[in-house]
């Protein structure tokens, strides 16, 4: 097979797995979102703290599994707006703006977040979510503020 050609399906495939990875997680479906993910895959969310859902790297299926149950048991999705930006490759770009609601104090949080998705033979072997690090703190500071009692309100 010529080369453009090889290129062309594997473009084509990159691009079927993203799309089906940003209609399932739209969805907030888990078991379709991981039945994507190699055995070994691997996935990272951009920033330090630890206390939202799936920061920092997460290796294996069955543990990014466990995080996106994690995710949706702490947070409301109220919008996820995800859509491709580019497929480059093996390589998907995300756009996503959300708005998400903490489970227990109900505070919202609204921002914007890019994936990297990196598709190998088919499935996913990595994913990064880079958020605005400065942002999610201070919103995780006055979340810890009102679950201990110190705001009350909405805030």
């Amino acid at each position: 097979m010529p080369p453009c050609q090889d290129r062309d399906f594997h473009v084509a495939d990159t691009r079927s797995v993203v799309e089906r990875f940003v209609a399932y997680w739209s969805a907030q479906d888990v078991e379709r979102t991981s039945s994507l993910f190699a055995e070994d895959g691997f996935s990272e969310v951009h920033f330090n703290h630890p206390e939202v859902g799936m920061a920092g790297p997460i290796h294996g299926r069955e543990k990014i599994t466990e995080g996106l149950y994690r995710n949706l048991a702490e947070w409301h999705y109220i919008t996820f707006d995800a859509g491709i930006v580019a497929i480059e490759g093996d390589t998907g770009k995300v756009q996503v703006v959300f708005e998400y609601e903490h489970v227990k104090t109900h505070l919202r949080f609204s921002s914007t977040m890019r994936m990297v998705i990196v598709v190998t033979r088919g499935m996913i072997s990595r994913v990064d979510c880079y958020h605005d690090g400065e942002r999610i703190a201070a919103f995780m500071r006055l979340l810890r503020a009102r679950e201990n009692g110190m705001i009350d309100g909405d805030a």
